[in-house]
């Protein structure tokens, strides 16, 4: 903030510079040395710039001292009993938002907890039957594995990645909201058999 105190200690120093080109001036016309004429410059540019510093004070004294009015007049708009309420109504909103994303993070964490385990119990199982020699290679479908997969009573079970799935639900809430946010844009680097083993349980879970 520029204070008066400052702009009047501008005053003084263009006046200073004023009375020292005043005096340069008088030097060189009375000798017109080389010295003379060099002082006289050099008190010229002093003298200029000591005015374009008062005038660019006083500038941002204006500047601040409107933008100041302008504060005072909107806070006068604004009554005290208008801003508790605003306040009262974004921190209820906030805490809200703050329950939410604590459920979701639980949320998600037992998702990557449980289809981790559900990974694990699939690729357990599809080793098992491979060492009992079951394979669904032949289209024995009533129990057999291939490639990881499970074949057994007539389902499929494939193992899918839990963060994968995680990324792909969080997706499919944003575009369910908005289709044109960033995240709505995000692509799935996970392979075929990952992302069919998502359609699967992400369909399961829609009820389809």
């Amino acid at each position: 903030m520029i204070t008066e105190v400052e702009i009047d200690e501008q005053v003084a120093a263009v006046e200073a510079a004023e009375r020292k080109l005043d005096q340069a001036e008088a030097h060189h016309a009375g000798a017109g040395s080389e010295q003379a004429v060099s002082e006289l410059r050099v008190a010229r540019v002093e003298a200029h710039a000591a005015r374009d510093k008062l005038r660019h004070l006083r500038s941002r004294y204006a500047a601040e001292q409107a933008a100041g009015r302008t504060r005072q007049a909107a806070e006068a708009g604004f009554p005290e009993r208008e801003r508790k309420a605003l306040g009262k109504r974004l921190e209820k909103a906030r805490d809200e938002a703050v329950g939410a994303l604590r459920e979701a993070e639980r949320a998600a964490a037992r998702l990557l907890a449980a289809t981790a385990a559900y990974e694990e119990l699939v690729r357990e199982t599809a080793a098992d039957l491979k060492g009992r020699g079951l394979s669904a290679d032949d289209g024995q479908e009533l129990g057999g594995t291939t490639g990881g997969t499970v074949h057994l009573g007539g389902e499929v079970w494939r193992p899918a990645d839990a963060a994968s799935l995680l990324a792909a639900v969080a997706r499919s809430a944003v575009v369910a909201r908005d289709p044109r946010h960033p995240v709505a844009q995000w692509r799935q680097r996970a392979g075929l058999a990952d992302q069919v083993a998502q359609d699967a349980l992400l369909a399961r879970a829609a009820g389809r």
